[in-house]
């Protein structure tokens, strides 16, 4: 029994005991340098991916507010350009019209606010009657007579000429010739008076 010696596998030494602690030591050691190490990569990487998304999304600074844009506000600085309002334009008065004015020798009737004339030749056989255009005397024939007018040539109210012929001497009778016009009728070229009637001629 005293003899009995047991093998190393089962009953190791002090000393392999040892190095064994020191290589598991050893080996913790490496592994917390390398966890520490992904960590750190990680929390790098992390960073990195905020800048590059942050860089993207940054808005660009408008130009208008740009410091290259901005005035310098110290000496020598040029003043601002003074901002000018457009007015707006003024409106514009239309001219008043103006009456034309009657051509010599031609008698004139109606309202004066009427700018249309037309003139039409009134004559009488014998010559020498009487005018009168709606109770007014104008004129003795053979004269030019100027009537309001629309732009067709029709009369623009109803207008009443009368021609009277006076008699010279106490055999003779003094007689008057009337025509009507309405603002369906044209004005006539000439007007022709006789004591029996009226002869109009178109124009």
């Amino acid at each position: 029994m005293n003899g009995f010696t047991a093998p190393a596998c089962i009953f190791p030494s002090a000393a392999s005991a040892a190095t064994n602690r020191i290589d598991a030591r050893r080996a913790c050691a490496s592994l917390g340098r390398a966890a520490i190490g992904l960590l750190i990569a990680a929390g790098s990487l992390v960073l990195w991916s905020g800048c590059m998304t942050t860089s993207k999304t940054r808005p660009a600074v408008p130009p208008a507010l740009s410091r290259a844009n901005v005035p310098a506000k110290g000496v020598g600085a040029s003043p601002a350009a003074p901002v000018t309002v457009p007015q707006a334009p003024a409106m514009a008065v239309p001219p008043k019209r103006s009456q034309p004015a009657s051509a010599p020798g031609i008698v004139t009737v109606g309202p004066d606010a009427v700018v249309i004339r037309l003139t039409m030749l009134v004559e009488s056989e014998p010559a020498g009657a009487t005018i009168v255009v709606d109770g007014r005397p104008v004129g003795k024939t053979p004269l030019q007579l100027g009537v309001p007018a629309s732009p067709l040539g029709f009369f623009r109210d109803y207008v009443e000429i009368r021609a009277r012929f006076i008699a010279d001497n106490e055999t003779e009778v003094s007689q008057t010739a009337m025509e009507e016009f309405s603002s369906r009728e044209k004005v006539p070229a000439i007007l022709r008076f006789t004591p029996t009637g009226v002869r109009r001629t178109v124009r």
